[in-house]
């Protein structure tokens, strides 16, 4: 069985319904076993500056990775089969399409044929490739490279990094936005969405295993886990009981705030989900208890990290499963927050993902007066500092005004 990477994308029609029809094609042919689908990201399309006006049409890219006995042009074949069903016609380079599956790479071949190129020659200068690669493949090393997908990708003059959308389930959130709202997303418009039922805003009361799962349950069965487009969702959750529950009912990312103890590691080393192994002091956060004034809040938690990360390994949790999160506001001053945003680069050397959740937290206070609820434009500032750093992950309430944002940004910057 050969391991195969994967880019889908469409720009006409019906962008998700062609996605999706083709991933399922996939994934019913007898010859072919589906590995892993990442979330969608939506991008400026590709054009040369002599374009028609009306190819700039916004491109939805995704990536896949599968096992197969076929052969390379075996398996070209039945993807432009499946291109064709899905009604691609033959058009010019650069047009609009219903479809287009590439192959990214397979196995460790190279292949250079009149039909065939692989590792694709344009994928490590592509963000749109490279991003939903990352989110499920992040340590593959393409033929004639040295370094890693994650590494390729933080390499891009123009970063592409995956939203996760805040759900909080609860009547007490920081933020001012605890409410179950409107969980089911576009999959465009969020690669992530975390849950959570518990707040750990100062304060906060602890909540019983139970009353957390009769909050999160009627969220997961609205976000529809069976699905084979689908943000990615995760579990923001210190309890083991409610980790497992949602690790059975198929949940993509267990969020632990509380630094992974170890039944949590017991249980997650026995699964293949990922796993955001956040810094923290305390859980909830008590205001009085930071980080020291003289230490290096870089330098502290890149050690923590490196402790933590061995830990994890040791107990057969893959580092490509670890997401690496520094905490903004767990046991911080503003000012230690802002060092951590500041020097967010420092943690992308790590050999992992990297995730901030700083949107609307207290640090902004430096910035604006404004409440937490109102404080979306300081936290898109922060995020553009973030993702130019190599940040993977943002983790934001307002993700749509950030995804906005890109896609602009994107276009402006846009070199042919």
């Amino acid at each position: 069985m050969s391991n195969v990477l994967l880019a889908l994308g469409s720009n006409l029609g019906d962008r998700m319904l062609n996605l999706e029809r083709a991933v399922t094609m996939l994934a019913h042919d007898e010859k072919i076993t589906l590995h892993k689908v990442s979330s969608v990201y939506e991008t400026p399309a590709l054009l040369t500056q002599d374009a028609p006006a009306n190819w700039n049409l916004p491109f939805c890219n995704l990536a896949m990775t599968i096992e197969t006995p076929l052969d390379p042009i075996s398996l070209l074949d039945q993807m432009q089969f499946i291109e064709r069903h899905i009604g691609r016609e033959p058009s010019a380079k650069w047009s609009p399409r219903l479809i287009d599956i590439d192959m990214i790479a397979f196995d460790n071949l190279t292949i250079e044929s009149a039909r065939l190129t692989v590792p694709h020659p344009h994928a490590m200068r592509r963000s749109f490739v490279l991003a939903p690669a990352v989110e499920i493949d992040p340590d593959r090393i393409l033929p004639g490279q040295s370094a890693t997908l994650l590494e390729m990708k933080r390499k891009l003059i123009c970063q592409l990094p995956a939203w996760m959308r805040i759900i909080n389930v609860t009547a007490d959130s920081f933020s001012g936005d605890g409410m179950l709202g409107n969980a089911i997303d576009q999959p465009t418009g969020a690669n992530y969405i975390d849950v959570g039922a518990e707040s750990t805003r100062p304060g906060a009361a602890s909540v019983d295993p139970e009353e957390e799962w009769r909050r999160l349950e009627p969220v997961l069965e609205q976000l529809d886990l069976t699905r084979l487009l689908r943000p990615r969702v995760s579990i923001d959750t210190r309890n083991v009981a409610t980790a497992n529950r949602a690790l059975q009912l198929g949940v993509d990312v267990i969020n632990d705030v509380s630094g992974l103890g170890r039944e949590m590691l017991e249980l997650l080393s026995g699964s293949m989900c990922d796993v955001v192994l956040m810094h923290s002091l305390t859980v909830p956060v008590q205001r009085d208890t930071v980080l020291p004034a003289d230490m290096d809040p870089v330098a502290a938690i890149r050690q923590w990290f490196q402790d933590r990360m061995s830990e994890l390994v040791s107990r057969g949790i893959d580092s490509s499963r670890i997401i690496l999160d520094p905490g903004i506001g767990f046991g911080k001053t503003a000012a230690q927050s802002l060092q951590l945003i500041g020097r967010a680069r420092e943690f992308t050397d790590l050999g992992c993902r990297v995730l901030y959740g700083h949107s609307r937290k207290s640090f902004l206070h430096l910035a604006s007066p404004l409440p937490a609820a109102e404080r979306d434009i300081e936290t898109l500032a922060m995020s553009v500092h973030l993702a130019d750093q190599g940040v993977d992950v943002l983790r934001v309430h307002a993700h749509d005004l950030h995804r906005r944002f890109w896609n602009t940004r994107a276009l402006a910057e846009s070199q042919f």
